[in-house]
């Protein structure tokens, strides 16, 4: 057995059911190449496309046909199935050469979140500090079994043996959530295991000590099986060590007394095979101090900046420095459902033609035998950061939305490692803080709806947003390009090549460098319109290579999902050392932008939960110039739109003094329409019954921002005049010309 590219050894694999796919990049620019990975039981045609605008903007046309309206770029057959497995689960791979033989203490600090679970097998563990590649290579381990009990495997090294296996009574099924110090010490004269410094087990010699053999290999948080990594930890680890000798009471009885504080080499324990004070709080590597060279590598993540058995984590409130916090420690949680890669193999590819139009595109996979209609489609976008045209506009995907949202299971389909999204949790309970980039994101769909609740108002607040938005714009002879978060990010400068910048869709996870480049252009004199409901909401940071998303989503109340207060001090991002949460919660409120903030939400499947916007000044400039905006004979626009039943819906935003962010409103923001009387299921502001505002704001700071807050706001472009004479006038007014159609 061969490991991907990548590993440093193989891992448990899986199948993975049904159809899937996705991509190297979201966001591919002309001239480069797109990879795809499929998963497809059976052959299958493998198109390129670039999805339609006309269908999609016709009120009289359904969903086939919307699929139906499309450019074939591409395509390409398979003659047999691509069938993908998936490794998800972390730990920590040790390299350097393997333990000797002879006496050793294994210990660490264990905050155990779930046991192991049986299946078709009547024992399960989870591999703590282990050289066991069961069932032929079997060394020495530090384990937890199904019913909470502490075992160590002391063995020669050859076939699992039961009678070498050692276990406590179930001291670890009623403490879970909870630091509890592990320690076993194995030599020939006999067996110890402790549990936080008092002893739990002994057993006399003679136990068998071994040399290591070929497939000697130490592991944190995993054991293998059969030549690969297995049993997979969900629990946080802190201060693993293995000791060179038999440590004695008092020795370990230090340990668990010292909560982690201290640095093991001033603890007196005598010689070291390995430690590791996980102080890294970010990266995959784990340096051994012991001077052995045994150095650790985190395969498939793991969660830093988790604190160690001394840390008081309900003292994350603003102000708190976890640097200057002696008690903080280090901790480094491992999940059996962690992925940071789905390590599939690259099935396809397309290399963007230098004059292709920038937009969304999509992979269809349509097996042998399928209504077209029925293919799954991977979306992607051709982006141009530089225009084409003189005085275009930027329009931004909400692709880190894309990845928050896209993953949450479904209730008939959950693969550990696949259901990674913000607003589902590990299958240890606990919140997924990371989302990876190169895994399929299903619910990212052009064509589908959030729910088939959400059918009923054909509402959807991924992907589908952001295409009214494409196809309204090119409808209308307004120059654009299309760009991803990931390029703002990477690039916020781009910015100064483009007239102004539209946010549409569901734009609510940002990060630091993004937030602050819309600051800067709009600085500069820059002219940004939001089109967006729940914009700017949530921190978010990249990793290194941006193929990983992490959000530390921080709540007032009690949510599962989520960190409550009583875990604040888990919400610094391993990425930068900063805290994370809401941007309101780190001093960076959302508005200072933008000029609106998060109001709340209804549900998305009822007509009646969406509204119109009631004009508050219709004497204002954006309402008659340079042509008069058609309102109702109730004062209303935004009476229709294509993705819900009205303009304001699911998701929205108001003015931070209705949000109730400040006591006054905002210097120079002009409150233009809101959608008065809007129940909302949650909110955030004074007012249950307000929905989205629409402001204008000529920033004292520089820069103008026209903000319509509603996720289903670009959805009402096409087919209400109210909204569509609003936004062209806007565009007018920001200097970004309308060719003839």
């Amino acid at each position: 057995m061969s490991a991907p590219r990548g590993r440093p050894e193989p891992a448990r694999r899986v199948a993975v059911p049904g159809v899937s796919g996705y991509v190297d990049r979201i966001g591919v620019r002309p001239g480069q190449t797109v990879r795809f990975a499929v998963n497809a039981p059976a052959a299958y045609d493998f198109s390129i496309v670039q999805l339609g605008r006309r269908a999609l903007l016709d009120p009289a046309a359904d969903e086939q046909a919307d699929r139906a309206d499309v450019t074939l770029l591409s395509s390409r057959q398979h003659a047999t199935a691509t069938p993908q497995t998936l490794a998800a689960g972390s730990y920590v791979f040790v390299g350097g050469e393997p333990l000797p033989r002879g006496p050793l203490t294994l210990a660490t600090w264990l905050r155990l979140w779930r046991l192991p679970v049986i299946d078709a097998i009547q024992w399960a563990w989870f591999g703590i500090l282990t050289d066991l590649d069961y069932p032929e290579a079997c060394r020495f381990g530090l384990l937890v079994d199904h019913l909470g009990r502490v075992g160590a495997y002391a063995g020669d090294g050859g076939l699992f043996r039961h009678e070498w296996l050692h276990l406590t009574e179930p001291v670890l099924a009623q403490r879970l959530g909870r630091w509890v110090h592990l320690a076993a010490s194995i030599a020939e004269a006999g067996v110890r295991i402790l549990v936080d410094g008092r002893i739990a087990y002994t057993a006399p010699g003679p136990i068998p000590l071994s040399e290591p053999g070929p497939a000697a290999r130490l592991r944190i948080g995993a054991s293998a099986e059969q030549g690969a990594a297995d049993d997979f930890l969900d629990g946080d680890l802190a201060g693993p060590l293995v000791a060179a000798t038999t440590l004695d009471d008092p020795a370990i009885a230090r340990l668990a007394g010292d909560r982690g504080r201290s640095a093991v080499t001033a603890l007196g324990l005598g010689p070291l095979h390995a430690a590791w004070p996980l102080d890294e709080e970010r990266g995959a590597r784990v340096r051994d101090v012991s001077g052995h060279g045994r150095h650790g590598r985190i395969v498939q993540g793991g969660t830093w900046q988790i604190g160690g058995p001394a840390h008081d984590a309900s003292r994350g409130t603003p102000g708190y420095d976890p640097t200057a916090d002696p008690d903080r420690g280090h901790g480094l949680r491992l999940s059996s459902d962690d992925l940071v890669d789905a390590e599939w193999t690259l099935t396809d590819e397309w290399t963007v033609p230098e004059e292709a139009d920038s937009g969304l595109y999509a992979g269809r996979i349509q097996l042998a035998g399928q209504d077209p209609a029925s293919a799954t489609p991977i979306v992607f976008a051709v982006v141009r950061t530089r225009p084409r045209r003189p005085d275009s506009v930027a329009l931004l995907l909400a692709t880190n939305t894309w990845y928050a949202y896209g993953r949450r299971p479904t209730d008939w389909h959950r693969l550990a490692g696949l259901s990674a999204s913000y607003y589902s949790v590990h299958l240890s309970g606990r919140p997924f803080f990371h989302v990876p980039t190169l895994a399929p994101i299903p619910r990212a769909d052009p064509y589908g709806f959030e729910s088939r609740r959400a059918a009923h108002t054909r509402h959807s607040h991924l992907v589908r947003p952001e295409r009214y938005a494409e196809a309204w714009l090119a409808a209308e002879g307004y120059p654009f390009e299309v760009i991803t978060d990931t390029d703002l990010h990477a690039e916020p400068e781009l910015l100064a090549n483009f007239r102004a910048l539209v946010i549409v869709g569901h734009s609510e996870y940002w990060t630091d460098a993004a937030r602050d480049g819309v600051d800067a252009f709009l600085r500069q004199g820059g002219r940004v319109l939001s089109l967006s409901g729940n914009t700017l909401c949530w921190r978010a940071t990249f990793n290194d290579d941006l193929t990983v998303l992490e959000c530390r989503k921080t709540v007032q109340g009690d949510d599962p999902r989520w960190l409550s207060p009583r875990e604040w001090g888990e919400r610094w991002h391993s990425d930068d050392g900063r805290p994370g949460g809401l941007f309101t919660l780190v001093g960076r409120p959302g508005y200072e932008v933008l000029g609106l903030d998060t109001q709340g939400m209804v549900d998305d499947g009822t007509p009646t939960d969406f509204g119109a916007f009631t004009v508050l000044r219709p004497d204002h400039f954006l309402f008659h110039e340079p042509e008069p905006v058609p309102i109702t004979p109730r004062g209303t626009i935004g009476e229709t739109s294509l993705n819900g039943a009205k303009a304001s819906g699911y998701e929205f935003d108001a003015a931070p003094d209705a949000v109730g962010l400040r006591d006054d409103p905002l210097p120079g923001l002009v409150v233009l329409a809101s959608a008065l009387g809007q129940r909302n299921i949650e909110w955030h502001g004074r007012e249950r019954n307000h929905g989205a505002d629409i402001a204008f704001w000529e920033r004292p700071n520089g820069g103008w921002v026209f903000n319509a807050g509603s996720i289903g706001l670009t959805g009402a472009l096409a087919v209400d005049p109210g909204i569509r004479q609003l936004v062209r006038n806007v565009l007018f007014h920001f200097g970004v010309p309308r060719s003839a159609r």
